[in-house]
Order: structure tokens, then C-alpha cells, then sequence
């Protein structure tokens, strides 16, 4: 039998900040957390790549200021250009390189899709509905940064439209893959009845470049952290409760 043909999608990631790129723009230009490198836009480039198939035809990045691209491209080809063999990290960028400041850029670049390409997003937590609707409505597969939507409404909203368009939209909680929380989940899944939970989770200070142009405006950063502490739970008691 002969195996299927598997055509090759674009990406685009929309988001140009610590998480997709680890570039904050303090001095050094990389974030002094665990995501110096970033995250989203390293995985990418690597399946991008021959020794992962070239699953990921061309990427391309949108954010709101095209001037941070010059110090982004040359941060990524310092942290993985020149450090991870056949990895390239060229990618189409919007804004131009001369925009200061273009909020809406995300739908020209939305635009150069075709259905079926997917799109990442990794922005302040309440862009994320418009976006991922726009990209929804475009026939787009949807990786969403966790707090997804602010509201129910939204959540639905979402949900319905994935439906409609028959695309994938799905809520990146990469705390189930942090090794601390797979740990606990083993543990706490042994005590027996799930009765109280307690959780706190704190940012360290350093980290505030990252969020400081919404955090305790356009939303609170224990929203942001915090959800995934409501995901934790539910994944510790999967299979063993439902949610009232």
C-alpha cells in the first residue's frame, strides 16, 4: 500500500515576546529566566528542519513592533542559528521592520495563510479572543497560550467556531510537562479521595519585563499564572471526577 502524501503546512506565530522567541529586549536582549531561547519559535524552526521530516513548511512572526526585529533575528541566530546544526531560523516577519506600532497586524498577516496551516498564540491575555477568532474564521488550527478566553461567553464562543470551521484549537498548559508537577500528580492520585487543594504560585521579579506592559491592567498576572493551577487540578483528578 502506498503511504499517504502528507502535505507540508506554514506556521505562524503570532507573539514575539519571551515565550516564542525568549527576546525581551533588556540588556542582552534574551530573558533571564529558564526561557532564554524561547520556546514556541525553537520547536518550530526544529521541525521546520530535515532530521524532524521538514514538517513545517515556511514561518513566519507578527507582533506590534516590526523595529524589535533587527535585535530578534540576530538574538535567534546568536541562541540557535549558530549553536543547533541544520536549523535554520529565517522567518517572514509583520510588521515591516520600519513600524513602531501596528496592534492589528496579526490580521494581514493572518491573511497570507491558506486553510489548514496553523497558528500559535502567545500574546497579553486579552488579545487572545479576537486572534483566535480571526484565525478560526480563516480555516487556521489554533494554539492558544493558557488563559485561552476571560470569560465563559468567550470559552463558547471558541468552542462553537472550532466546530463550524472544523479546525483544532487547543490550550498550551505546559506545567504538565514540567517534571515537579507530573511528580506531584503521581503522588497525590495515591492518597486516596481528593477533599482540599491549596495552591499558590508566584513570579519572580525579574521576570516582570515580560509582563509589565498588561499585567494589573488589561488583566492580572495571578489570572495568568494561576490557571494553571484550576488545569493541575483537573488533571490530577481526570478520570476520577467531573466538574460540577
Amino acid at each position: 500500500m502506498a503511504a499517504l502524501k502528507r502535505e507540508r503546512v506554514d506556521g505562524l506565530m503570532i507573539g514575539t515576546g519571551e515565550y516564542t522567541t525568549g527576546y525581551v529586549g533588556t540588556s542582552g536582549g534574551a530573558s533571564a529566566s529558564d526561557k532564554k531561547i524561547g520556546v514556541v519559535a525553537l520547536t518550530l524552526f526544529d521541525l521546520q528542519s530535515s532530521h524532524q521530516g521538514n514538517k513545517v513548511a515556511n514561518l513566519k512572526m507578527v507582533g506590534t513592533n516590526g523595529t524589535r526585529y533587527p535585535a530578534i533575528r540576530e538574538h535567534l541566530k546568536n541562541k540557535i542559528g549558530n549553536v543547533y546544526k541544520g536549523i535554520s531560523v529565517d522567518f517572514e516577519s509583520f510588521p515591516a521592520d520600519n513600524v513602531e506600532s501596528e496592534p492589528k497586524a496579526y490580521l494581514a498577516a493572518l491573511d497570507t495563510m491558506k486553510p489548514g496551516d496553523f497558528v500559535t498564540i502567545f500574546t497579553p491575555d486579552d488579545t487572545h479572543f479576537e486572534i483566535a477568532k480571526e484565525a478560526i474564521k480563516r480555516k487556521l488550527h489554533v494554539l492558544v497560550t493558557k488563559p485561552p478566553v476571560k470569560t465563559l461567553e468567550e470559552h463558547r464562543e471558541l468552542a462553537r467556531l472550532s466546530k463550524e470551521n472544523n479546525v483544532l484549537v487547543m490550550v498550551e498548559y505546559h506545567k504538565r510537562f514540567d517534571p515537579a508537577y507530573a511528580d506531584a500528580r503521581h503522588k497525590v492520585r495515591g492518597w486516596g479521595d481528593f477533599n482540599f487543594v491549596h495552591t499558590y504560585m508566584a513570579q519572580p521579579k525579574f521576570q516582570l519585563d515580560t509582563f509589565r506592559a498588561w499585567a494589573g491592567k488589561s488583566s492580572d498576572i495571578s489570572y495568568y499564572l494561576n490557571s494553571h493551577h484550576i488545569d493541575v487540578h483537573n488533571w490530577w483528578l481526570e478520570g476520577r471526577a467531573r466538574p460540577l
